[in-house]
C-alpha cells in the first residue's frame, strides 16, 4: 500500500486527543463522604461500572474516527502493476464469432462484449498505441491498423456486427502479440473480450511472448446452454432422380444439460415446406431425422431442414442443394454379347419418370463418335494390341479426357486380347495396375468376399438390417475370369474377391469412374445374371453423371471451387443468397474452366451461373459455434500458459460489471480514500448513539 499524500499522515497525532482528555479526567480528588448519602453508595459502585465500559467505547470510536478521517485524506491506495505516467501498448480483441448472438440474461451477447471494448478503448489514454481485432470475418471485419488516439476506434468498433464466420482466440492473441512486438513501449496488453466459449480453449501453439504483456480475458456471463442446432444434413441416397422418391437424413444436435421434447425438423425444398417429424432429443446427444420428398423437375434444387428458434438463430437452419436427374445419355463401347445384359440393366429402370437413352459403338467407332451430350461412356470392349500401339492410344486418350472434364465413366475388363487398353486406362485414371489375368472356368472361380454396404454407393439399397455377410451369402458370385488389380491407395474399393477388388471407383479430374474387373457377361461371371447387376449398373450409370452436377457444402468463411467443361463459358456470375450479384472469371487448366470462389460469408445457397446453373454452394455455421458452454477460469489460465504468459500476467474479468473499471485498478491500483472516509462517517455516527447510551 502507497499513500499519496504522505504528509497528511502527521495529522494522525491529533487522534491521541481523547485518549488525553480522557487522562486528564482520570485525576483523583480527595473523597469526602456525607453520612446523609451513604445508603446510596451501593447503588453508585452498581451503575460506575457500566460508566467506565461507555466512557472506554467513546474514547476508542472518537480515536478511530479521527485516524480514519487522517487515512482519508492521506489518499491510501493499492499500488498496480502500471505506474501513472507509462505508456501503453495495447490490443484488445473482439470476438464476434456466431456463438455471440445467443442471448443471456442482459440480452444479446455480442452488444455486451461491444460496449464492454469500447470501455477498455476508452480507459486508454491519448499516446497509448492501441490496436483492435476481431476474432472472425473477411476483408470487411479485418484487424483495424494501430492508432496513437484510442478512443477513435469506438466508431469502429459501433459498426461491427457479429460475423457468420468462425473465429479462433489463439490464433487472434498470436496476431496481437505480432502488432505489439513492434511497440517501443515497456507496458503490453492483450484484451480479449468474449463469451469465451469452451470450444475456444484448446492446446493452442506456444508463441514467444515478450515480458510485461499481460493478458485480460473479459468474459460475459453465461448464457443458458438451451440450444438445439441442426448440425449436419445428408441424402440418404447420392443421385435424386426426379420423380422419385428420395430421402434426407438431418441430424438434430441437444446442446443442453437436459432432454428436449417435441422438437419439430421441417425439410423445405426450393423455399416451400416438403416433410415435417416431431422428435425428442436427450441431453447432449444428436438426433438422426429422416426426412422423405419429391421433386419433379430435373435440375438443381435448394433444400433447408430448419427447427424452432431458442438460444442462437443462425444455426437453426441446415441449407444444401442437390441435382435432379431425369435423363441420362449413356454411350455403350461393345463389339461382344455382353452389351446384352449391359443394355437390359440400363433399361430396367423402375420410374417411368426417369430415362436412360443407350447408343452402341464399337471401340474404333469411339474415336470418331462426338461425346457431346453424352453423360456416362459404358466399356466392355476395347481395341486390341499393347498400350503403345496408335489404336489403343487414341482410344484411351478419348476417356480420359471425358472423364476428366466431368464426364462418368463404367470400365468392364475385357477379354485377355484387350487388357492392354483396360490396363492403360487403369494406369491413366489412377485406378491401380493389372497384376495378373483369370482366365477361363479350368483355374476355378473367385467369389466375392467382402462389400462396403455402408458406402454412399449402396444407400437405400440395403436395409439396415442387412449385413456384409447376409449380402454376399444371397449374391453368390462366381467371378470365372477378369483381371486381377492391385488398386491405387486413392480409389475406393466397393466390392471385393480373395484375389483383389471386384468393383471399384475413383474421382478423375472432374469425372468419376467406376471398374468392375470382370466383364459383363455370363462367361466372365454369373454376376450379369444376379438380381443385383442392374441395381449395381444402374447405381454406377446415375452415380458418376451425377458428379459433374455434384453440389459444394461448406462452413462459412471457407472458400469454394467449381469445375466445369471450358465449352465456351468465358464469364459466370455468383449469385449470393440475398441475391447479390458478382461477375467471376474462371482460370483454364486441361479444357476445364475452374472457379474460385473465395471466401463466403453468407448463410444460404449460392449460385454460380452462365447463365444456367453450372454449381451451387451452400454455406452454413460451424457446429462447433453451437456448443454455448463457457470456459472455467483454469481452463483459461491453462490456455494463457500454454501460449507463453507468465501466471502473474493473466487476469480473469467479468464483462457484466464495469469490466473497464475493474481493468482500470488492475492496472493502477486501488484508491482507498473513500473507503477510509466512509468508516469515519460511521465511527462518528456510532460515538453519537454510544453517548446517548443510559447508564442508569
Amino acid at each position: 500500500m502507497t499513500f499519496l499524500n504522505p504528509l497528511v499522515l502527521f495529522g494522525l497525532i491529533a487522534a491521541g486527543i481523547p485518549i488525553l482528555i480522557h487522562l486528564l479526567q482520570l485525576k483523583k480528588l480527595r473523597q469526602v463522604e456525607f453520612s446523609s448519602i451513604r445508603f446510596l453508595k451501593e447503588i453508585q459502585h452498581a451503575s460506575a461500572k457500566r460508566v467506565k465500559l461507555r466512557d472506554y467505547l467513546l474514547l476508542l470510536l472518537r480515536t478511530v474516527a479521527i485516524a480514519s478521517l487522517v487515512l482519508a485524506f492521506s489518499r491510501p491506495a493499492i499500488k498496480g502493476f502500471l505506474g501513472s505516467n507509462s505508456r501503453t501498448s495495447a490490443a484488445v480483441i473482439v470476438d464476434n464469432s456466431p456463438s455471440t448472438t445467443a442471448r443471456n440474461e442482459y440480452g444479446e451477447i455480442s452488444g455486451q462484449i461491444r460496449s464492454a471494448a469500447a470501455g477498455l478503448l476508452n480507459n486508454l489514454h491519448s499516446g497509448d498505441n492501441a490496436s483492435l481485432l476481431f476474432t472472425s470475418g473477411l476483408a470487411d471485419t479485418a484487424a483495424v491498423g494501430s492508432t496513437l488516439d484510442p478512443k477513435s476506434l469506438s466508431n469502429r468498433l459501433t459498426r461491427s456486427e457479429p460475423s457468420n464466420v468462425s473465429g479462433s482466440y489463439a490464433s487472434s492473441i498470436r496476431e496481437a502479440l505480432q502488432s505489439l512486438a513492434s511497440s517501443g513501449y515497456a507496458n503490453r496488453e492483450v484484451y480479449v473480450v468474449g463469451d469465451m466459449q469452451r470450444s475456444q480453449f484448446g492446446t493452442p501453439v506456444a508463441t514467444r511472448v515478450q515480458p510485461n504483456t499481460r493478458i485480460f480475458f473479459i468474459k460475459t456471463e453465461e448464457s443458458p446452454n438451451d440450444n438445439l442446432s441442426v448440425s449436419r444434413v445428408k441424402l440418404v441416397n447420392p443421385v435424386v432422380q426426379a420423380g422419385a422418391p428420395s430421402e434426407i437424413e438431418a441430424t438434430v444436435t441437444n446442446n443442453d444439460g437436459s432432454d428436449m421434447s417435441g422438437v419439430v425438423v421441417g425439410l423445405y425444398i426450393d423455399g416451400k415446406k416438403a416433410a415435417q417429424s416431431v422428435v425428442d432429443v436427450a441431453a447432449r446427444t444428436s438426433r438422426a431425422v429422416r426426412l422423405a420428398f419429391n421433386v419433379v423437375p430435373s435440375g438443381f434444387h435448394q433444400g433447408a431442414v430448419r427447427i424452432d428458434d431458442n438460444s442462437m438463430q443462425s444455426d437453426n437452419a441446415f441449407y444444401f442443394s442437390f441435382y435432379a436427374i431425369r435423363r441420362l445419355d449413356v454411350l455403350i463401347v461393345s463389339s461382344a454379347q455382353g452389351s446384352d445384359y449391359i443394355l437390359s440393366a440400363a433399361r430396367a429402370v423402375v420410374d417411368t419418370s426417369t430415362t436412360i437413352n443407350t447408343s452402341i459403338v464399337t471401340p474404333a467407332q469411339l474415336l470418331y463418335s462426338s461425346l457431346s451430350g453424352v453423360d456416362v461412356v459404358v466399356t466392355e470392349s476395347y481395341p486390341a494390341g499393347n498400350g503403345s500401339s496408335g489404336p489403343v492410344q487414341g482410344f484411351n486418350a478419348r476417356i480420359e479426357r471425358f472423364a476428366e472434364g466431368g464426364g462418368g465413366a463404367v470400365l468392364f475388363a475385357p477379354p485377355p486380347d484387350g487388357i492392354g487398353s483396360f490396363a492403360g486406362l487403369m494406369a491413366g485414371m489412377g485406378v491401380g495396375s493389372v497384376s495378373r489375368i483369370i482366365s477361363g472356368p479350368r483355374t476355378g472361380f473367385l467369389s466375392v468376399e467382402r462389400i462396403d454396404a455402408a458406402d454412399d454407393f449402396f444407400s437405400g439399397i440395403f436395409s439396415s438390417g442387412e449385413s456384409a455377410d447376409r449380402i454376399k451369402s444371397q449374391l453368390v458370385t462366381k467371378v470365372y475370369s477378369g483381371a486381377v488389380v492391385d488398386p491405387d491407395p486413392f480409389a475406393h474399393i466397393l466390392m471385393s474377391t480373395s484375389a483383389g477388388p471386384f468393383l471399384m471407383s475413383r474421382e478423375v479430374g472432374d469425372g468419376f469412374v467406376f471398374v468392375m474387373t470382370s466383364g459383363a457377361d455370363t462367361s466372365s461371371s454369373n454376376f450379369p445374371l444376379s438380381p443385383f447387376f442392374p441395381v449395381v449398373v444402374q447405381r454406377a450409370l446415375f452415380y458418376s453423371a451425377a458428379v459433374r452436377h455434384r453440389p459444394v457444402q461448406i462452413y462459412a468463411g471457407q472458400s469454394a471451387e467449381c469445375r466445369y467443361p471450358a465449352g465456351g463459358v468465358k464469364t459466370a456470375t455468383l449469385i449470393s443468397p440475398p441475391g447479390e450479384r458478382t461477375n467471376v472469371l474462371p482460370d483454364y487448366a486441361g479444357g476445364t474452366a475452374r472457379f474460385t470462389l473465395k471466401s463466403l460469408d453468407r448463410i444460404g445457397t449460392y449460385i454460380l451461373a452462365a447463365p444456367d446453373t453450372l454449381c451451387e454452394i451452400s454455406v452454413n455455421v460451424d457446429p462447433r459455434e453451437s456448443d454455448l458452454a463457457q470456459a472455467s477460469v483454469s481452463d483459461m489460465k491453462q490456455f494463457a500458459r500454454r501460449i507463453g504468459f507468465a501466471e502473474g500476467n493473466i487476469f480473469i474479468v467479468n464483462a457484466d460489471k464495469n469490466a473497464a473499471a475493474a481493468v482500470d485498478r488492475l492496472r493502477r491500483g486501488r484508491d482507498l480514500s473513500s473507503f477510509f472516509a466512509a468508516a469515519a462517517l460511521l465511527f462518528l455516527i456510532a460515538e453519537i448513539f454510544v453517548s446517548r447510551m443510559k447508564t442508569l
